[in-house]
């Protein structure tokens, strides 16, 4: 019985991150937000220091910036898997096409494609509470510079 219900509270959890994932496909960032604990850890990794904040603020911005930048975005999860530290760890694919300036790209209506690492972590509750993600960011930006 209790394998069962571990299991079932893994599946709990690998659910909570692909549910983040399918409402950011939607474009749906209060949905994303719900899933999360707002005071939890945000850090894009590739942004160094200044990448690391808060889901509620930093999270929030910044995917309400690349939403509006890149109004097609959308994702693919390859894979979502329960790491032995209790992460769910998603590889992910990312595409759209850029109308707006973001980040200091200048747009110039290229498109990009481009795989990330999404490892969530979940506080007791269930709530996501941390999020780190990864990707090649000059690889993003060389997409764009096209």
């Amino acid at each position: 019985m209790l394998e069962t219900t571990e299991k079932l509270a893994q599946l709990d959890l690998k659910s909570s991150a692909i549910a983040f994932m399918f409402a950011y496909e939607e474009q749906a960032i209060d949905r994303m937000l719900e899933l999360c604990d707002l005071d939890g850890e945000v850090w894009f990794k590739p942004m160094g220091e200044e990448g690391r904040g808060t889901i509620g603020e930093l999270g929030k911005g910044i995917w309400t910036a690349l939403i509006d930048s890149f109004p097609n975005i959308n994702n693919t999860v390859d894979s979502a898997i329960l790491e032995p530290d209790g992460s769910i760890r998603c590889q992910v694919v990312i595409r759209g096409k850029q109308t707006k300036d973001f980040a200091g790209i200048e747009t110039k209506g290229g498109e990009f494609n481009s795989e990330h690492i999404f490892i969530f972590q979940h506080d007791p509750n269930g709530k996501i509470n941390r999020i780190h993600i990864e990707w090649d960011h000059a690889d993003f930006q060389r997409q764009l510079s096209h």
